[in-house]
C-alpha cells in the first residue's frame, strides 16, 4: 500500500519593472519662412518655456518625469513618460502525491508557481502602464496649449520678419483673440 505524501513548493520573485508610454505629433507650423528659420524662431519661443537646445532638437524634462522633445527640422513633438516599480511576489503551493512521485509533483507545482508569479508580474506591469497612460493623457491638454502658444508666437515673429522683407513695418497690432495686423509701407 502506497503512502500519501504532502509536497510543498514556495517560489518568489523580485523584479523592477519599467513602463514607458509616449506620443508623437506634428506641430502646425505655417511655412512662412524657410524651414530652418521657422525652426530657429520656434526654438527661441521654446527656450523661453524652459526647453534646452541640443542641435536640431529642444528638450525639457518636467518634475514628474515627463519628457518633451521637439524636432525643429520636422516640427514634430514627442512626449514620453516612464516609471519604474519594484514588484515582490511569493507563491506557496501544496499537493498530495504517492511515495516515489515527489519529484514529479514538486516539478509540476514549481511550474504552476512560476506561471502564477509571471501572471502577477504581468498584472502589475499592466496596472503601472495604465497609470502612466492616464497620467500622460492628463498632461497632454496643458502641454498642447503651451506648445500651441509657442507656435503662435513663432508664427507672429515669422510674419513680422517676412513683412520686414517686403518693406518698412509701420505698426504691429495684436488683439485679445490672437489676431495680428502688420502694416507695411512698400
Amino acid at each position: 500500500m502506497s503512502r500519501s505524501i504532502a509536497v510543498r513548493v514556495s517560489e518568489s520573485v523580485v523584479r523592477t519593472i519599467h513602463v514607458e508610454d509616449g506620443v508623437a505629433s506634428p506641430l502646425e507650423m505655417l511655412p512662412i519662412l524657410a524651414a530652418e528659420r521657422m525652426g530657429e524662431l520656434l526654438a527661441t519661443e521654446l527656450a523661453a518655456l524652459g526647453f534646452t537646445r541640443d542641435g536640431a532638437r529642444v528638450r525639457r524634462v518636467e518634475k514628474d518625469g515627463l519628457e518633451v522633445e521637439v524636432d525643429l527640422a520636422t516640427a514634430t513633438v514627442t512626449v514620453k513618460l516612464g516609471a519604474n516599480q519594484k514588484v515582490a511576489e511569493q507563491v506557496e503551493l501544496e499537493s498530495r502525491t504517492y511515495a516515489g512521485h515527489e519529484a514529479k509533483a514538486r516539478e509540476h507545482l514549481r511550474d504552476q508557481a512560476i506561471g502564477e508569479l509571471d501572471e502577477r508580474v504581468a498584472a502589475a506591469t499592466e496596472d503601472l502602464r495604465k497609470r502612466i497612460t492616464k497620467q500622460l493623457e492628463g498632461r497632454l491638454a496643458d502641454l498642447k496649449q503651451e506648445l500651441d502658444g509657442a507656435v503662435g508666437r513663432a508664427t507672429v515673429a515669422a510674419l513680422t520678419e517676412r513683412a520686414g522683407q517686403l518693406g518698412k513695418i509701420e505698426s504691429v497690432l495684436a488683439d485679445q483673440a490672437g489676431n495680428v495686423t502688420i502694416r507695411v509701407k512698400v
